[in-house]
C-alpha cells in the first residue's frame, strides 16, 4: 500500500501493481472504498488501458515522475482508453470521490523513501 497526497491536501491510500499479474488484474473484479485507488508504474510511454469486469466508473491520473500530465474523469466500465501523453506512472479512483486534481498539480508520495523518487 503506497499513501499520496494531492494538491487539495487529501490522502489516498494506493494498492501497488507491482507485478505483471497485479497490472493485468488491476481493478477488474474489485471494490475499493472512498480515498483509496491503485498505482500503476511503467517506463515512460503512453499507456492503453481498459475497464472490462470493473464494477464501477473511474477517474485516471497519469503522472509523469510526481506530476500530473493527464486526467481522464469518468471512465465508464468496458471502456478502452489511450493515454494522448507519454507518462511513467497511472493512478485509478473511483469517479465519485470528486478529487480536485489538473493537469501541473504535483503529488506526494508518504513514507516512500525510494518508490520513483
Amino acid at each position: 500500500m503506497l499513501r499520496v497526497r494531492f494538491k487539495d491536501g487529501r490522502v489516498y491510500n494506493l494498492y501497488v501493481a507491482d507485478n505483471f499479474f497485479k497490472r493485468a488484474l488491476g481493478l477488474m473484479f474489485r471494490n475499493i472504498g472512498k480515498n483509496e485507488g491503485m498505482i500503476f508504474f511503467y517506463k515512460r510511454r503512453k499507456l492503453h488501458i481498459h475497464t472490462f469486469f470493473m464494477r464501477f466508473p473511474i477517474d485516471v491520473i497519469f503522472l509523469e515522475d510526481k506530476e500530473v500530465v493527464e486526467v481522464v474523469r469518468n471512465l465508464k466500465p468496458w471502456r478502452t482508453y489511450r493515454s494522448k501523453v507519454y507518462s511513467n506512472a497511472m493512478i485509478e479512483i473511483r469517479s465519485d470521490d470528486t478529487l480536485e486534481v489538473e493537469v501541473g498539480d504535483r503529488v506526494e508520495f508518504i513514507g516512500s523513501k525510494n518508490l520513483r523518487e
